[in-house]
């Protein structure tokens, strides 16, 4: 426990001045090497890893992509950039080909299914992240929706940890997590939906911001979508963990498992607040 605690009290404060900092160029590099590590961890989850050529590609289609997608927001002219932006629009066509490629050479040893699931995580974990870098680039509240959009996911889990320890009494998905149970879902629901309202209530007083019974409505929203996706992203890495054999995809921090183990819920809460707060803004 006591490794556990430090471990946890290191990570989140280098994610403090990560944020601190984050309208500077430290904030993509950042984002972009915990992706290069999710990568990593998933990849070595289902034997990839001899696979260089597509681990490689893989690899470097989600750092270069939040590298990338993070400079060119900035309203910067010139030849340079022209450039980039054209390298930025053909390297998922690279990286694919490179993963085929890769798969004609070993075709006794890499089979569809580690090459679908590379694919699949190299297009869910970049483009999750490209919408966490696309939120640092708002106008006006940019550091409070990357701050939410990455605490929601971990805000339904304290609370639906909470509520399954004094109230759990029906499994939830015994095969999949034993411990998680009906009525810590049900409290993770509530706990995420509250604390969303007074979340962006203060947020909204604290700005001289209007925050009415509308707002009310959304945030509260806001909050049970985020709460509910998480639970599916927690609940998706559980069974590729079972399904592989292994307890955790990491050791990086030592007591919590891998970045991975740490991030699965928030690579489903990002596109799902980012898309709620498009199409239904509430500040």
């Amino acid at each position: 426990m006591k490794q556990r605690i430090i471990s946890g009290v290191i990570g989140a404060a280098l994610l403090a001045v990560v944020l601190v900092l984050h309208n500077t160029i430290v904030f993509p590099l950042a984002f972009a090497a915990i992706v290069g590590v999710i990568l990593f961890e998933l990849i070595r989850a289902v034997g990839g890893l001899e696979f260089k050529l597509s681990t490689g590609a893989v690899m470097a289609y989600g750092i270069l992509s939040i590298i990338l997608s993070s400079l060119l927001r900035d309203d910067v002219s010139g030849a340079g950039w022209q450039l980039a932006g054209i390298f930025y629009q053909v390297l998922m066509p690279v990286c694919l080909t490179l993963i085929f490629w890769d798969y004609m050479r070993h075709p006794k040893t890499f089979t569809i299914e580690q090459g679908a699931f590379m694919i699949a995580a190299m297009i869910l974990v970049t483009n999750s992240f490209t919408l966490l870098m696309a939120m640092n680039h708002d106008e006006n509240h940019s550091l409070f929706y990357v701050i939410l959009s990455l605490c929601g996911a971990w805000i339904a889990d304290t609370g639906a940890y909470f509520s399954g320890v004094a109230l759990g009494r029906t499994k939830l998905c015994p095969e999949i997590s034993p411990k998680k149970t009906v009525e810590g879902f049900i409290g993770g629901l509530v706990s995420n939906t509250l604390l969303f309202v007074l979340i962006f209530f203060l947020y909204a007083k604290g700005c001289g911001l209007g925050f009415g019974i509308l707002q009310a409505l959304k945030a509260g929203l806001l909050g049970l979508v985020c709460a509910a996706v998480s639970v599916l992203g927690d609940l998706t890495a559980s069974v590729i963990k079972r399904q592989k054999g292994i307890k955790d995809y990491g050791n990086i921090m030592p007591g919590h498992g891998g970045l991975m183990d740490r991030f699965d819920s928030v690579l489903f809460v990002i596109p799902a607040f980012y898309w709620c707060m498009q199409l239904f803004p509430i500040l």
